[in-house]
């Protein structure tokens, strides 16, 4: 009987130390502040969209769905660094979520468009999660959401809409 015990405690501490693992893997970030998480990767395989949002409770949260093939978001990315630099010292955080398919085009991109900060490459159970959630039809496609984790604005202005910075001002 005790080796049983033993056996279930065993297994019970060595899921909590995965778990703990992979809570710290996906609060890591680079030597150059930048966090580039590829949800894709076996690691991550039971990361869900709510872990992520999960980092970030007490900040605004600007979430930023694009991928690097679409024009259309890649147009943004200079004004959404021109706004991330006026909230640098502010409660603020730019969440990046590519829907690319490929690691290397993801990467390529966030390196071309110089995408500082938060970067997660999506796997499909985290795109099926956010879908549910917010039906994101069309990139790119921006969200607003306040310190304590309440969707503001599920259709949020783009970075080009200089009244984006007035709503996020709004939330501090």
């Amino acid at each position: 009987m005790n080796f049983i015990k033993t056996i279930i405690l065993s297994t019970i501490l060595l899921l909590s130390i995965s778990a703990f693992a992979q809570s710290n893997k996906l609060k890591e970030t680079l030597p150059d502040g930048n966090r580039m998480i590829n949800l894709q990767d076996p690691e991550f395989a039971d990361t869900s969209f709510e872990d992520i949002l999960e980092l970030y409770k007490g900040k605004v949260v600007y979430l930023d769905f694009w991928a690097s093939w679409c024009r259309p978001c890649k147009n943004e990315m200079p004004y959404s660094a021109r706004i991330k630099e006026q909230f640098k010292d502010k409660d603020v955080v730019f969440v990046y979520i590519s829907s690319d398919r490929n690691k290397s085009a993801w990467q390529n991109g966030v390196t071309q468009l110089n995408i500082k900060g938060e970067n997660y490459l999506t796997s499909a159970k985290v795109w099926k999660e956010y879908n549910a959630l917010f039906d994101v039809k069309y990139i790119p496609r921006y969200i607003l959401i306040d310190k304590e984790g309440n969707v503001v604005d599920p259709n949020a202005k783009r970075p080009s809409n200089p009244a984006i910075v007035t709503d996020i001002e709004n939330l501090l």
